[in-house]
């Protein structure tokens, strides 16, 4: 059996030129290894992730996964923290190692482009569904906010009117705009010729208050809000989208910047509400009594342990609807939930909190390995 090397370099080539059917293939995949988590027995076979940081703030994370047909673990560095506040934080470096069921190694991949690439796809899973994505808002400008508006674009670029980045820099924010058009010219497509971009910055806003307000009416007219972002202060107020005014439409949030107690993109008490009150979220026991919605989640555990905003919010876990879950009601279930699913996801406020599983990084760094040789990138050893 080949053994491939995928480089950073390689990863983006491939990634940059994926088409509809290149993006179809990796849904479907990260699909069945969420249906294999949620329904069938997966999830007791997944260790946890561990962390070792040493005296200097340097931290290291091993992220293993396995499935019934592989085994992976992810290994990444996490720099000390910076100094000084207006610094960058340094891109997180890492590998992949893919091995099959009896541990022979199929591969190695450089995560950098990677696991942006599949925290992402995550997002665009339950985002590919909706009916209208005239305007697009993403929070942050790094590559997960790279990730998120390409796979939007090329999915559905001729229907995106608008894209607003909201960010602290303009410079990087403008950077990205950049970095769509090259993406663009790299692989031949045409997916921003139509798209105005604007950027909403706080550094060229002349007060906060200005900042907020442009913020806020960029909030109350997106059809689709991407949060990217490891914040430790939610991005905007509950209030915007709960108040009258921003109840007059629905929209699709994801929230994937978020993975730690201390963080939260979101505002705890939007999630309450949604799962409180009908804000037109999807309700399991339609036809109960009982209120409220669900969000939905890569994995009830790992965002109860993980995601702030969901234990700031004391969020139960019967309010959480897994990624594997609704794929497998949209399968087998009754025509009417099918039809109550498909409405929600069409047309009504759906939330997706992800915090990141191993399970992703396996089942589609087995499908990357698969596509670079079919497509003849990175290098290959006829044994290793």
């Amino acid at each position: 059996m080949d053994f491939s090397v995928l480089s950073d370099k390689n990863v983006k080539t491939l990634l940059v030129n994926f088409e509809k059917s290149d993006i179809s293939y990796m849904a479907n995949t990260l699909e069945t290894a969420f249906l294999s988590y949620s329904v069938e027995t997966e999830s007791q076979y997944q260790p946890h992730r561990q962390g070792v940081t040493r005296s200097n703030g340097q931290t290291t994370l091993f992220m293993p996964a396995t499935l019934s047909d592989g085994v992976s673990v992810k290994i990444v560095g996490v720099p000390p923290p910076q100094s000084s506040q207006t610094s960058l934080a340094p891109p997180l470096r890492g590998v992949l190692v893919v091995c099959d069921e009896q541990g022979k190694c199929l591969g190695v991949v450089n995560s950098e482009e990677f696991t942006a690439f599949r925290t992402s796809l995550g997002s665009i899973l339950p985002y590919q569904y909706r009916k209208r994505t005239d305007h697009v808002v993403v929070f942050g400008a790094g590559k997960q906010a790279l990730w998120h508006l390409r796979l939007a674009l090329v999915l559905r670029g001729s229907d995106i009117q608008t894209v607003t980045i909201i960010n602290r820099s303009p410079k990087r924010a403008q950077q990205l705009i950049d970095r769509l058009h090259e993406m663009d010219s790299q692989s031949g497509m045409k997916t921003t010729p139509d798209v105005k971009f604007s950027i909403v910055d706080a550094e060229s806003s002349p007060t906060l208050s200005k900042f907020q307000d442009s913020t806020r009416s960029a909030i109350q007219r997106a059809d689709v809000i991407f949060c990217t972002t490891p914040t430790k202060t939610p991005l905007f107020p509950a209030e915007w989208l709960i108040n009258e005014q921003g109840r007059c439409k629905t929209r699709y949030i994801s929230a994937i910047g978020s993975y730690n107690l201390d963080m939260a993109e979101l505002d705890p008490n939007l999630l309450h509400a949604i799962t409180t009150t009908d804000l037109g979220s999807y309700n399991p026991g339609q036809g109960s009594n009982e209120a409220g919605g669900v969000i939905l989640v890569d994995s009830r555990e790992a965002c109860a342990l993980e995601a702030g905003e969901i234990v700031q919010a004391n969020l139960s876990t019967n309010r959480m609807l897994e990624v594997g879950e609704l794929v497998n009601l949209q399968r087998t279930g009754d025509q009417k939930t099918k039809d109550a699913l498909g409405s929600w996801l069409e047309n009504g406020l759906v939330l997706y909190k992800s915090v990141g599983l191993g399970i992703m990084d396996l089942a589609l760094g087995k499908a990357l390995i698969n596509l670079a040789r079919e497509k003849n990138v990175g290098y290959r050893l006829d044994e290793f």
